[in-house]
């Protein structure tokens, strides 16, 4: 059985076992199971094995690992160099975090940790060798009631919590769960990282990693674009191996336009934290039970990223009590009052601050050496045409609607809208992302403020019903209007609506009004969308079916 390593050098897995009990059996079956799933695995050989100290080999092959698997079997403990093993893995654990599972082979967790059966007796027979105060023999033993209270694997001929009678069922779950562990990867954080590392020296003090005696809700503040969300990905990089479970829930706020879309966060969350583990949440109250069942011992860290509604914190991070010890819960937004109204202290808010000069003036070098162009480019592109029309209209009515939606719009412009989204992509003012638009949001406050000097557009999308005065003559006199859209507005205005010939595209659903009227002359409307209205147009005005 040789061990597997990656290109790097390095091993995904270092098995610590007793090659008497299980290296025939079980060891040979789970190394198979590992190295079939691309899973690099440290299993040295039994000839290595001589005297009572792990060699530089073994412990560089410890240190180089990312999880250390300890099969505790019965006869484990009679080994000084298992022991030995364990005190180094457990070093590792706590200093370059190395995650630990242990694996109780027919033997009992609670045999480990006081120590009872095969581990007492062994215990007894070391403390006669080296007596029975030795610091050698007190480490051994503090390193196994450590490892034996860790989150386990059972497997035991009797009944007991989490064991599984089937060999082969159990090793595939274990190398199940070493699969989606070993998936917690590191986030793709920004090509340039300019001034990222003072900030997250600051963060990592106001954290207050070294206590695991409460749970702690820090917030990173600041206007949009100006780098939250950079920062709170590079804050998880560097710490997220250190707790037992993490997740970083991206978007908050454009994921949760109302209660219904809380509850996939909530199944997001729940999966990343439990590696996988398949949990249906049918409400947002069924999911925060879940949150606290199931997360209320474990030590995580929880990102969550753009939040803009406190009902988004009550769904994903109601209380400190819902996470173990230990834990760090990290909120981004714009509007430092959500802080107050979740009970954020002061203290515990980051202000994310534009960077300093001579980090800008860096930036800017990495950019315009390695982007020139596309700078260049940018705005000498919008400024043409259609094109302009396109990333205006975009920005200020349709970022986040569906492609199809946006296409049909504005093709009733007579634009040719299928290039000219083709061309904002390619200059890399929009993007495309699951059938729809989106932008970033300080190219979007760039369009809103080039505007027009005339309004082209009114585009008012309401979550709820809303009633509205709406007088006769408020849109007649926008003679460049191309686009008005109206839901979910009520007009309490029960007349007449007129409107202006350039007209391209009308949608309000139950308008109140019962007549539309058109200034003499050609019209362009190209769309005309009022369901479940009494509306009828002035007589001679079009020839449409409604």
């Amino acid at each position: 059985m040789a061990s597997s390593r990656n290109l790097e050098g390095n091993y995904h897995i270092f098995l610590s076992f007793r090659g008497t009990d299980v290296r025939k059996n079980f060891l040979s079956h789970l190394y198979a199971t590992l190295d079939q799933e691309g899973i690099y695995t440290y299993v040295d050989s039994e000839e290595l094995r001589k005297g009572e100290q792990i060699t530089p080999a073994l412990m560089k092959a410890i240190q180089d690992s990312r999880i250390a698997i300890i099969i505790f079997s019965e006869d484990y403990a009679s080994s000084p160099w298992c022991l030995e093993e364990v005190v180094k893995i457990m070093e590792c654990k706590e200093q370059r975090n190395l995650v630990v599972f242990p694996v109780f082979y027919k033997v009992k967790p609670q045999e480990v940790r006081t120590p009872r059966q095969s581990y007492q007796k062994a215990m007894v027979k070391h403390e006669r060798k080296f007596g029975k105060d030795s610091e050698k023999v007190n480490r051994w033993k503090k390193a196994l009631f450590d490892a034996g209270n860790l989150s386990r694997w059972d497997f035991n001929d009797d009944t007991f919590p989490g064991f599984i009678r089937d060999e082969a069922e159990f090793i595939k779950r274990i190398v199940k769960e070493i699969s989606m562990h070993l998936h917690r990867t590191p986030l793709d954080v920004a090509k340039h990282p300019i001034g990222i590392h003072p900030r997250i020296v600051d963060l990592e003090s106001m954290l207050n990693l070294e206590s695991d005696n409460d749970v702690l809700m820090i917030g990173l503040w600041g206007q949009g674009g100006i780098g939250k969300t950079t920062l709170a990905k590079a804050l998880y990089n560097h710490i997220f191996k250190r707790f037992e479970a993490s997740c970083f829930l991206a978007n908050v706020r454009e994921t949760s336009n109302d209660s219904k879309c809380l509850v996939p966060l909530q199944e997001n969350l729940l999966s990343q934290m439990l590696l996988g583990k398949g949990l249906t949440v049918f409400n947002v109250a069924r999911g925060i039970n879940l949150i606290q069942d199931r997360l209320c011992h474990k030590k995580v860290l929880l990102v969550l990223d753009d939040v803009d509604d406190v009902k988004q914190l009550n769904a994903l991070a109601g209380e400190r009590e819902w996470f173990g010890k230990g834990s760090r819960i990290i909120i981004t937004t714009r509007d430092n009052h959500l802080f107050a109204i979740h009970r954020i202290d002061k203290r515990h808010v980051y202000e994310v601050e534009t960077l300093k000069y001579r980090e800008a003036l860096k930036l800017f070098n990495k950019h315009a050496f390695l982007r020139s162009r596309e700078i260049v480019i940018r705005r000498d592109h919008v400024d043409k045409g259609y094109t302009k029309e396109i990333f205006l209209d975009i920005a200020c009515f349709f970022k986040g609607k569906s492609i199809k939606y946006i296409m049909e719009v504005l093709n009733s412009c007579d634009f040719d809208t299928t290039i000219g989204i083709q061309l904002l992509v390619e200059r890399s003012l929009i993007t495309r992302k699951i059938g729809t638009i989106q932008m970033h949001d300080l190219i979007q406050l760039m369009g809103m403020d080039i505007g027009t000097n005339a309004i082209k557009a009114v585009v008012l999308d309401l979550h709820r019903t809303k009633a509205i005065y709406i007088g006769p003559n408020a849109f007649g006199n926008m003679r460049r209007l191309r686009f008005l859209i109206m839901i979910n507005v009520h007009n309490s205005f029960q007349g007449p609506i007129r409107l202006p010939n350039e007209l391209r595209w009308f949608q309000w659903p139950k308008c109140a009004s019962s007549v539309l009227e058109f200034p003499p002359g050609p019209k362009k409307l190209v769309r005309l969308d009022m369901h479940k209205s009494n509306i009828q147009v002035a007589m001679g005005q079009f020839k449409v079916r409604i």
